[in-house]
């Protein structure tokens, strides 16, 4: 022990706060800090957002976006939630819109499910292309990135995540897994988020080169002192450049695990050999 003081002290504390509020992280630090956030990004909310025809142009022939709100049916006798739906509605979400600005138009946009099967393709014939086309916008990543850069202005985070999910079953691209057990335990994957709401596990897929995208967007936001996007003499927007380095689990852990120490006597290795599905984020 040697005298030292702090033996015997706690070294952390447990605060129960909402992340993505930046009021609940108090006064701006601007020390250097480490964010760890381990399948974080999977749980935080997404937006919903459709492109619709807009039937009341002249021409019929143009679109707008949408966004979605969830809303609660209820019992006429006695007001009691009787189930869940959703409608489409005109984009006015101001985080949904710097989102998509910052993600950009972009095609890379692809179905992330490597479970896409002959179900799938029945949901889909299903329910029509309508609902397929359905994007699923991290929005709650882009509010607790802009909190961070705002609040903690020199942090570094290393975040761990999905960059894809098997047997998806919910349409839209980056769209969830949603999942329950039933009785003895078999786990169940639902083709929609309205049913068995709060009995149910939701999670998200990370497109990483998103990420990229919002926490670049994120940090020169928090740097302008007035809104908007720089612009170029010619009028185009400049996208952010980012700083952050993607890589695999695989490659995180050979770069910094003790693979000797978590080898089993056959060779396996769960650390290189096992979760590749998932990627590291490092700012």
């Amino acid at each position: 022990n040697g005298g030292d003081d702090n033996v015997g002290r706690a070294t952390y504390s447990v605060e129960r706060r909402d992340a993505l509020d930046a009021a609940r992280w108090g006064p701006v630090d601007d020390a250097e800090c480490f964010v760890v956030a381990l399948e974080v990004l999977d749980n935080l909310p997404h937006d919903r957002v459709l492109l619709l025809r807009d039937d009341a142009s002249n021409s019929g022939n143009e679109t707008r976006l949408a966004q979605t709100r969830v809303f609660a049916r209820r019992r006429g006798e006695d007001n009691a939630v009787d189930g869940f739906d959703q409608r489409e509605e005109p984009l006015r979400d101001p985080l949904i819109a710097r989102a998509l600005e910052a993600i950009g138009d972009d095609e890379s946009f692809s179905f992330f499910s490597f479970g896409f099967d002959v179900r799938a393709m029945a949901d889909r014939w299903i329910r029509g292309a309508r609902d397929w086309n359905a994007r699923f916008v991290p929005t709650g990543a882009l509010a607790l990135l802009e909190t961070l850069h705002e609040r903690r202005p020199r942090h570094r985070l290393v975040a761990a995540d999905f960059d894809s999910l098997p047997n998806v079953r919910v349409p839209g691209i980056n769209a969830p897994l949603v999942a329950t057990q039933s009785p003895g335990g078999r786990t169940e994957d639902l083709p929609t988020y309205l049913d068995d709401v709060g009995a149910c596990d939701v999670f998200f897929p990370t497109d990483f080169e998103h990420l990229a995208r919002l926490d670049a967007f994120a940090r020169s936001r928090a740097r302008r002192t007035g809104g908007g996007s720089k612009r170029l003499e010619n009028g185009s927007t400049r996208r952010p450049e980012r700083s952050a380095e993607i890589v695999t689990t695989r490659e995180f852990m050979r770069r910094h695990a003790d693979l000797g120490a978590t080898a089993t006597g056959s060779g396996y290795n769960p650390l290189t050999q096992d979760f590749a599905n998932t990627k590291f984020f490092l700012s």
